[in-house]
């Protein structure tokens, strides 16, 4: 009976010892779970980016050309007019050329008479040298035929060629298109007395200005920093605001001389332009295109810190750990992780992100309507555009 009533107050007193501790015990673990902090996940994906090279630039006729007299004189008519479109070897203007039609005639005329001279020369040696076959003419007057048809000969040569010098000025006296094209200027009109050297009268001005436009070149100039990301080929869309249009190019020239005021270098880049649609001193905008990158990216929202020192948060085993990281913007929401994470790790952030510190326990939520970060870290790479 003893034993009975001693038994019954020990196993009262186990009984609510282990009730107190089956008490204790949730609010521990309730108690831990209140202190977690609650964040998101944001992963660093490996991605193709694609950074396009932009600049302005303006459009510049593929030929111009002004086009002056090639002999001096008087202008007497001009052919075409501002706007006109021409083709190779069509008359622009013409230089009064009665004084060169009258010195053609002369010179055909001397010509005429070189040849009958020649002629007559040939006789005479021929004659000589048959007579001095036989014994009847001496050497000596043999020579002077010789020489005497080889003078006529001489004088033939350089009638022929004044007369070959007087036509070609006579033809100068119309100038003709060197190429196709839209004519843009015109100086001048008829009636001014123009020379070809410098100091003459009238000047060396030019008469029309003549542009070759059915291809026109962007020129366009572009930061320094970005020369490596591009060569001779690498493409590009040029963009005419003025006439709302756009072109797929090219970059077809570098220019060596990079500007060491605006430390800027110059490109150049076509434009097929039959319609003549696009116009010489047009502005641009010009978008070059280098082949994509591999990078890693993060957004913005899980980076902290400074320009000078930046870090984010990781969770390591339910803790926050500071990670330094060196970064470079690519966007106003991304940014290239250059050290310190690799592709699939994931970064802590959300609007609890300011209140970590190194040690801090941390619950990882998923961002209420969207997906589930690690499947989307798991993605393949893609290309993408800044």
């Amino acid at each position: 009976m003893f034993l009975r009533i001693v038994r019954f107050p020990v196993l009262a007193m186990m009984a609510l010892a282990l009730a107190a501790c089956g008490e204790d015990a949730p609010e521990d673990v309730a108690e831990t779970g209140k202190d977690a902090i609650a964040v998101f996940a944001e992963g660093v994906r490996a991605v193709e980016l694609a950074e396009p090279v932009t600049g302005t630039g303006t459009i510049a006729a593929h030929k111009t050309t002004a086009l002056g007299p090639r002999v001096d004189g008087i202008i007497e008519e001009i052919f075409v007019r501002v706007g006109d479109r021409v083709k190779e070897g069509q008359p622009l203007f013409r230089t009064r050329d009665a004084e060169w039609r009258l010195k053609v005639a002369e010179l055909e005329n001397q010509v005429k008479l070189a040849e009958a001279d020649v002629r007559n020369a040939q006789k005479v040696f021929n004659r000589s040298s048959e007579l001095h076959e036989k014994g009847f003419v001496s050497s000596g007057n043999l020579d002077d035929a010789r020489r005497g048809r080889d003078a006529a000969n001489a004088k033939l040569g350089m009638a022929k060629a004044q007369l070959a010098s007087a036509q070609q000025m006579l033809d100068d006296c119309i100038v003709t298109a060197p190429f196709d094209g839209v004519i843009t200027a015109r100086d001048v009109d008829e009636g001014k007395f123009m020379a070809t050297r410098m100091g003459g009268m009238g000047g060396p001005g030019g008469v029309l200005e003549i542009m070759k436009i059915d291809i026109v070149a962007a020129i366009v100039n572009v930061p320094e920093i970005y020369l490596s990301k591009f060569e001779v080929g690498t493409k590009a869309t040029i963009y005419v605001d003025s006439i709302d249009r756009s072109y797929e190019s090219y970059v077809a020239i570098i220019n060596d001389r990079v500007d060491h005021v605006t430390r800027s270098v110059e490109i150049r880049l076509p434009i097929r332009n039959e319609d003549y649609a696009v116009k010489p001193g047009l502005f641009v905008r010009v978008e070059v295109h280098p082949r994509p990158r591999h990078v890693l990216t993060l957004p913005r929202t899980a980076l902290l810190g400074t320009e000078a020192s930046r870090y984010v948060f990781v969770a390591d085993e339910g803790k926050a750990k500071r990670v330094n990281v060196t970064v470079r913007q690519i966007d106003a929401t991304r940014v290239e992780v250059l050290e310190g994470l690799k592709d699939g790790d994931m970064a802590l952030a959300g609007p609890n992100l300011p209140l970590l510190i190194e040690g801090m326990p941390v619950r990882v939520e998923v961002r209420p309507g969207a997906a589930d970060v690690t499947a989307a870290s798991d993605a393949p790479g893609e290309t993408e555009t800044r």
